[in-house]
């Protein structure tokens, strides 16, 4: 017996409060790795000291919010595609994980109000 997926109301207000919230964090991409920015709060991760990272996606009242978390030893990263320069690290995380491309746009693509979260890549 198959019933129709209702997602929680509770679940996607709290996820739409939460992303309205960090709408104003930025992500930078250098050479050595990333400077992602939320509330005025920068943590820089250098490429070398990724240890896993996972992706997701979050669902709220009005669409779904793909975001990645970035794990280091002493510190965890959570960038949204809602951020300013998200694409430009997209892309470099594509030129230093290239496995990585399949799954993550699988997540992307995957079906509406449903969350996920992979990991896709640990050392």
């Amino acid at each position: 017996m198959s019933a129709a997926l209702r997602p929680s109301l509770w679940r996607r207000l709290g996820n739409s409060w939460r992303s309205r919230s960090k709408s104003l964090s930025t992500v930078d991409v250098t050479p050595e790795g990333v400077a992602a920015t939320q509330r005025r709060r920068t943590i820089e991760v250098r490429w070398s000291d990724i240890v896993r990272i996972d992706c997701g996606t979050r669902d709220t009242i009005t669409m779904d919010v793909f975001f990645v978390v970035l794990h280091t030893a002493s510190v965890r990263v959570t960038i949204d595609e809602l951020a300013d320069g998200f694409r430009v690290f997209e892309n470099a995380m594509f030129e230093h994980w290239p496995q990585l491309r399949e799954h993550w746009v699988a997540l992307q693509c995957g079906p509406l109000h449903q969350p996920q979260y992979e990991t896709l890549w640990q050392r």
